[in-house]
């Protein structure tokens, strides 16, 4: 299974894109400004979309996209959210005011169909399954967890300290887990009001984790990701923790 890193930033500026993760070429994870980096090639090759939330961040690229294909694309893209997230596509994004209502359009067959999803659902999505896992964040969120039959990966989303994910780790042990570790500790406060970690918060979280899977931090907010990244490597000697990357290409095999 190949992971390509289109976009994992907590912010944007000069060379930094939003989370946006491209799997096996035609599954695209969150819709970031990541999504602009592709080709129009690239883009009509998507078949998938799963969304972990609705911030503006995970979701900015899924109209711009849509709008690109149009006149060329060939089937209809299926986009899978939790329920909220589908209702706020529908409400706030396609809605004639802020973009084209692109669930009815074109008429004959529209370019986009939206999916419910829920906590605990296994999806079948193209060759994998999908599992939807629980997240926490001020806004409805889900994580989830890909696997090929052969190798497995857990996105948490964005999320806060979150007691209800590790049981479900701990179960199906991934390769590879790419984990939100937004802020560094001394912005403890704004991380948990937001509801995201910091490393020491990590720390805690990770001592419910009963194997020792490779670690992605993800969605660091610039300016931060050297101090972050400084206290996860003190605070977790013993993990396999890496910073995740614009632009890295991941496989598991």
């Amino acid at each position: 299974m190949k992971i390509e890193i289109l976009g994992c930033s907590g912010g944007i500026g000069p060379g930094l894109k939003t989370t946006t993760f491209l799997i096996d070429d035609t599954l695209l994870l969150d819709a970031g400004t990541g999504v602009e980096l592709l080709s129009m090639e690239r883009l009509l090759g998507i078949r998938d979309v799963v969304i972990t939330h609705g911030h503006l961040d995970h979701i900015i690229g899924l109209p711009l996209m849509l709008a690109t294909i149009f006149d060329s694309h060939k089937k209809p893209v299926n986009v899978y959210a939790e329920p909220a997230v589908v209702s706020a596509l529908e409400q706030h994004i396609f809605n004639w005011t802020i973009w084209p209502d692109y669930t009815q359009l074109p008429e004959q067959q529209p370019i986009i169909n939206l999916h419910p999803i829920e906590i605990g659902d296994v999806l079948t999505i193209q060759d994998k399954t999908v599992e939807v896992i629980p997240a926490e964040h001020p806004t409805p969120t889900v994580g989830y967890l890909i696997n090929n039959g052969h190798n497995s990966f857990v996105f948490t989303g964005d999320t806060g300290v979150n007691d209800k994910l590790w049981p479900i780790l701990n179960q199906r042990k991934p390769d590879l887990l790419i984990i939100d570790v937004s802020f560094a500790d001394e912005s403890d406060k704004l991380a948990r009001t937001s509801g995201h970690l910091t490393p020491s918060l990590l720390t805690g979280q990770l001592e419910q984790l009963e194997h020792n899977p490779r670690i992605a931090i993800t969605h660091l907010k610039p300016g931060a990701e050297d101090s972050i990244m400084q206290q996860c490597r003190r605070l977790l000697p013993q993990r396999q923790i890496d910073r995740l990357h614009q632009g890295e290409v991941i496989t598991l095999d």
